[in-house]
């Protein structure tokens, strides 16, 4: 079931270049909705406190140890869960005319984002993750804004690859080149016995990696040029999901292969995510292009699970169980909740560019009598971003920021002047767009057309129902 949900948006590129052009959209649509339905019927079944579950597992290059190994388990569930929900998102807010390659191009982003999330075995898994980067190099470059989009796709691509190159290195060192088993699990378990001494080194190698995929200061140069370039859709995506395959990483690799290395460097991490919760909100602050303030808004936010990352390692090192408990639920539930909400606002940050043909926040202003439907949905998703009490953000926050209270609290009280200034720079940013006199190029804007409401509805309904009832989503990272 794991490899129908995956593998079905390459089927749907195989078709998408089979038959006529006017069918690649729904196409494309109809792949990611099967994966959508398969996980669905999948987590219907998942029984969180179950372990693994779902396993599929085959000897693929028996003399590397490299084996076809997926799974579900509370780690990955939830966050496979965000990227099927995503999917088809992104492709219903393309734009219709869009050429057959686009779609292409987009379904295998699908199968890279699905296959990372789910793959147990890192040779296999790292396949996948390569296979996310490179159709989103071609989506930036052929088919992004302005001229920087050339400059941006490239820049993005080779702060992946150096990134991955290091990852690499590292697991290659860890597996003795290949002599070993590349199996996470397997790994995860020689760890814990102490069987297994991978060397500081390599663990700077694969940490370097997954910073710059979440990303974390200085390696976040790439982030905001390739949010603003992308087409809305594909930014969706990159900030939705694809800077979560960098925290799932961390959960994934680091803190179960990696305890030693993580306990001695567990305080730096935390230091390292403060400064790009803090570095984020100030360049947000800066900024008066609104994707510009989403991507460093996006930035801010996505430091915070890193930020948990760091109490587990604390966290294992004072032996404080129920402190792991609440940070690892904390940082999945951040995750969906980052995803579903920044991905929203990205989507309606485009709707404004379309209709205007500009992005500036001094550019608007009185939004909220010319377009009443966009400025209430902007306003919810605003909010649930922003950590409002019974929308989706404020779980998660709570959680983390909690579960780090406890074992580091004087970088938790500097961490809380993040929250304070994600408030500032949210609230400006719909200040300017919403309150105020109405320019005249904005007075007869359309409002959300019924398309673009619908696309709207599982998103708002998702943030409120994460937020009042978020003990049904942390069920999922209950093992």
């Amino acid at each position: 079931m794991i490899s129908a949900l995956t593998f079905a948006p390459v089927l749907a590129a195989l078709l998408i270049l089979l038959l006529p052009e006017r069918w690649a959209r729904r196409l494309a649509l109809g792949g990611a909705l099967a994966s959508l339905v398969i996980t669905g019927c999948l987590l219907g079944q998942f029984n969180p406190s179950g372990g693994l579950q779902f396993v599929e597992k085959a000897a693929w290059i028996p003399a590397l140890h490299v084996d076809y190994f997926v799974g579900l388990d509370g780690t990955n569930a939830l966050v496979l869960l965000l990227a099927t929900i995503l999917a088809p998102l992104a492709v219903l807010a393309s734009p219709a005319q869009m050429p057959r390659s686009y779609y292409l191009l987009l379904s295998l982003q699908f199968t890279g984002l699905f296959g990372a999330f789910t793959a147990l075995n890192f040779f296999h898994w790292f396949i996948f993750w390569e296979m996310a980067l490179v159709p989103a190099f071609f989506l930036i470059k052929l088919f992004g804004h302005g001229e920087d989009r050339h400059r941006a796709a490239l820049s993005f691509f080779l702060f992946t690859v150096l990134g991955s190159v290091a990852m690499l290195l590292g697991f290659l060192f860890l597996s003795n080149g290949g002599q070993e088993s590349f199996d996470f699990i397997a790994l995860a378990d020689k760890a814990k016995s102490g069987a297994l001494q991978p060397g500081g080194w390599v663990f700077i190698a694969v940490l370097a990696g997954l910073c710059v995929k979440v990303p974390l200061v200085p390696l976040h140069l790439w982030q905001a040029p390739a949010y603003a370039a992308a087409p809305v859709p594909v930014t969706m995506l990159l900030t939705g999901v694809m800077s979560k395959m960098g925290v799932y990483g961390f959960l994934r690799i680091i803190v179960p292969i990696f305890p030693q290395e993580l306990r001695a460097h567990a305080e730096t991490l935390m230091v390292l995510a403060l400064v790009t919760i803090l570095w984020g909100a100030f360049l947000a602050l800066r900024q008066t292009q609104l994707k510009r303030l989403l991507a460093f808004s996006s930035l801010n936010h996505v430091a915070f699970c890193v930020f948990g990352v760091g109490v587990l390692g604390i966290a294992t090192n004072a032996g404080t169980v129920d402190v792991q408990r609440l940070a690892t639920q904390g940082i999945i539930l951040q995750m969906f909740a980052h995803g579903i909400t920044a991905a929203g606002l990205f989507y309606m940050a485009g709707l404004l560019e379309q209709r205007a043909g500009k992005d500036g926040l001094n550019d608007f202003g009185g939004l909220s009598a010319a377009t009443p439907r966009l400025a209430i949905a902007f306003y919810l998703l605003a909010m649930g971003s922003l950590g409002l009490p019974f929308l989706a953000g404020f779980a998660a926050e709570f959680l983390i920021f909690a579960s780090a209270f406890a074992v580091a609290p004087t970088l938790t009280v500097v961490a809380t002047l993040g929250l304070l200034a994600t408030a500032v720079f949210l609230l400006t940013a719909l200040q300017r767009l919403f309150t105020g006199p109405t320019p005249e190029h904005v007075k007869f804007m359309p409002d959300l057309s019924l398309e673009e409401s619908l696309l709207l509805v599982p998103v708002l309904a998702l943030v409120f129902w994460v937020g009042l009832i978020p003990g049904r989503w942390l069920a999922f990272s209950a093992n």
